[in-house]
């Protein structure tokens, strides 16, 4: 089965994530919240509120301490690929039927144990790449950014046949995934403001308040995360075929459709 090269911009492809998020921004923000609540923000509690297995090092790139917890590293380590999985459920059921319910952020735990091998098995893969450079990482990090979709669509699939389909997916259309995903550089920075210029060094070490507060001033990334995820998922419907467009000179945002 040949793929399908994706001809869509980086400015098309935002364009129509935009119109799916018309009136539906605040509703898509709070399903990325509790996804970061899951996967960063209760990480970091199990750090603060049970320091056993906590390791603390001095970082001299960031001019700082750096704290690695072992109960923290296994929270993530079991749970994220299910998450990820459950994260590929809620946004296509917005995108393809509008139906917006945060709760679809623990649908992967249906496939609890095959969310987990796809995601054990494409970061090793990945690390496996980068072992040679950041480049070689980097594209293999692209290569299977649709196997979690994949597996959505398709659960009676293997791992390795999710990741094989992702890296048919993406073979021509990596440059364009790269180039889309760089595009949302300047609104992650600027969504990160409140957080970096108010969590300074003085908070540092007040456990939970922290963490709260770490939460709260990343209310703003979180549409910024909406709109990234939409237009991944965007791309994955376009890659996969699902979503079909009448070429026509102008780019009109209505010409697509299922």
């Amino acid at each position: 089965m040949n793929n399908i090269i994706i001809r869509e911009t980086s400015s098309e492809i935002r364009a129509i994530a935009r119109n799916a998020l018309r009136e539906n921004w605040a509703a898509v923000a709070i399903a990325m919240g509790v996804y970061y609540l899951m996967t960063t923000s209760i990480p970091s509690l199990l750090t603060e509120i049970m320091p056993f297995g906590v390791i603390r090092q001095y970082n001299e790139l960031l001019q700082n301490y750096v704290e690695f917890s072992y109960l923290t590293g296994l929270y993530e380590f079991v749970l994220n690929g299910a998450f990820a999985l459950g994260m590929c459920s809620f946004m296509l059921s917005f995108f393809r039927a509008r139906d917006i319910n945060a709760g679809y952020i623990f649908n992967g735990f249906e496939h609890f144990l095959k969310a987990f091998c796809l995601a054990f098995m494409t970061s090793l893969f990945t690390c496996l790449w980068t072992l040679l450079l950041v480049v070689p990482g980097i594209i293999a990090l692209i290569r299977y950014s649709q196997a979690v979709y994949i597996l959505e669509d398709h659960p009676e699939m293997g791992v390795m046949e999710c990741i094989s389909e992702s890296k048919r997916i993406m073979t021509g259309n990596k440059g364009r995934y790269f180039c889309m995903r760089l595009s949302f550089i300047g609104w992650m920075l600027l969504a990160s403001i409140p957080n970096g210029l108010l969590l300074t060094d003085w908070l540092q070490g007040t456990g939970i308040l922290y963490v709260a507060l770490d939460f709260i001033l990343m209310i703003p990334y979180f549409f910024v995360l909406a709109y990234i995820h939409t237009a991944d998922t965007v791309f994955y419907e376009l890659g996969s075929g699902h979503l079909t467009a009448q070429r026509e000179p102008q780019f009109r945002e209505e010409d697509y459709h299922f």
